[in-house]
């Protein structure tokens, strides 16, 4: 059984059910449902902008005025996207945040500030998309100056996906986590790096896709250079999908199998191949009826309809058996996280009543406290530990009796050894407390005995 030694252990509450626990499996899947809409969101927005881009430098490269009419018509799918992505976002992390509390919490941590370029990198490429927009013809003659906008704002856009990917990669193996584990650990494993490869290929599949409506729509236009550009649409909407499609296929199994053994295992165990094989199966079929018509630049309403209407219920299938893999990591380490609460609400108790039925000792003045029951006081120490007794960690007198010198107790307080402890809740580690004053303590601590 794999060991989750490292979880948290700083604040072991219960979360607040308020006797809904029937609502769990609810909670389950909104959260799919919820990321679904974020995702397909966010992937028009990462294709659109790049497509963008690219039909604009082409037009601008070829004097083209049909690509560079393109390129304006994916701008209004980019700024939708941005909006609706955003919105739609707040709700899998709120979800998250609560069906995986201590993981998410804790991945969080580990991988900040670099989390936090979420905020800051989406501003910027904000600001920069609407500014390659909106200055469509103000800078139609300085198409280079434009260009380079457009370009920025779709690279920041494309490094986004790298800290969120790294922050859930790590909150769904908790088996991988050390004291020093980091963002670039997390995101150069080879989890992350499969992840965000079928993450961007999936990105380009969902934008054709997109291309193949919007297109069609264009196509009905009364505007002739409009129908123009969406027969460059369709085009470019099967290419888009079929290509990232097949090699999805192959990107499948190693974004599997670079997962630990234990949540491929619970995978399999529960059933969730399934809905493997049901999403390669539909996405076959999609291939096939693109496949058909791929030189008909009239591609039938029906046909584009039905290819949407496929795809939907595969992303809804893939997104069921992803959920399956994330709770199949994650079920060991959330078990022993409760199991953990459960314990610490019983000891807590039961240190409450101990110390209820203890005789009060006579306070202590200021004249007769230790210096370095003060420093302990004063660094937190006493939140978690006792003099007498058992509180979170051990009582400091069973601690006095390992008969560890200052020097010891100096280092196991900026590096803990929870093997040490057994049974206890692992100590996280305060290298923040100065060494002169965890001497003083450690000399407060061994006058106990």
């Amino acid at each position: 059984m794999t060991d989750f030694r490292i979880i948290p252990g700083d604040i072991p509450l219960p979360l607040p059910t308020m006797g809904l626990e029937f609502m769990e499996p609810f909670f389950h899947g909104l959260l799919i449902v919820a990321w679904v809409v974020h995702i397909l969101f966010i992937n028009v927005l990462l294709g659109a902008s790049l497509a963008s881009v690219y039909f604009n430098s082409k037009g601008h490269k070829e004097k083209n005025p049909i690509y560079d009419r393109v390129a304006y018509l994916l701008t209004t799918p980019v700024t939708i996207s941005e909006n609706m992505g955003a919105l739609w976002g707040v709700a899998p992390l709120l979800l998250v945040s609560i069906l995986l509390t201590p993981l998410f919490y804790s991945s969080s941590i580990m991988i900040s500030p670099h989390w936090l370029h979420i905020i800051y990198g989406n501003v910027v490429a904000f600001l920069l998309s609407y500014l390659y927009k909106y200055t469509w013809h103000t800078l139609e003659h300085r198409k280079t100056l434009h260009i380079f906008i457009g370009t920025v704002g779709v690279a920041l856009f494309y490094t986004l996906p790298w800290a969120f990917m790294a922050n859930v990669q790590l909150a769904m193996t908790p088996s991988t986590w050390t004291y020093t584990t980091h963002f670039w650990d997390a995101l150069l494993r080879a989890d992350t790096f499969f992840r965000l490869v079928h993450f961007y290929l999936a990105t380009f599949a969902v934008t054709g896709v997109f291309m193949l409506v919007y297109g069609m729509y264009k196509r009905k236009s009364d505007n002739a250079e409009d129908r123009e550009a969406g027969v460059v649409l369709t085009r470019t909407g099967k290419t888009w999908f079929i290509i990232p499609t097949v090699l999805n296929f192959f990107v499948g199994p190693l974004v599997l199998f670079s997962f630990p053994d234990y949540g491929i295992e619970a995978f399999f165990e529960n059933g969730y191949f399934w809905g493997i094989l049901l999403t390669v199966a539909l996405a076959l079929f999609s291939l096939y009826l693109l496949l058909k018509d791929f030189f008909n630049d009239d591609l039938p309403a029906k046909r584009v309809w039905t290819v949407v209407a496929v795809m939907v219920v595969a992303i809804l299938s893939m997104a069921s058996l992803r959920h399956g893999m994330r709770m199949g990591l994650v079920k060991p380490v959330l078990d022993a996280s409760h199991a953990k609460t459960e314990r610490f609400q019983r000891e807590s108790l039961a240190a409450f009543e101990e110390a209820k039925n203890t005789p009060a000792t006579p306070v202590a003045t200021q004249a007769n406290v230790h210096a370095g029951q003060s420093l302990a006081e004063k660094h937190g120490c006493l939140a978690c530990h006792n003099a007498d007794i058992k509180v979170v960690g051990p009582a400091y007198k069973d601690v006095a009796a390992k008969a560890y010198t200052a020097d010891q107790i100096v280092e196991l307080v900026k590096t803990p050894k929870p093997e040490n402890w057994p049974g206890y809740m692992p100590m996280p580690p305060m290298p923040q407390v100065p060494a002169e004053d965890v001497k003083q303590i450690a000399e407060w601590i061994n006058g106990l005995k």
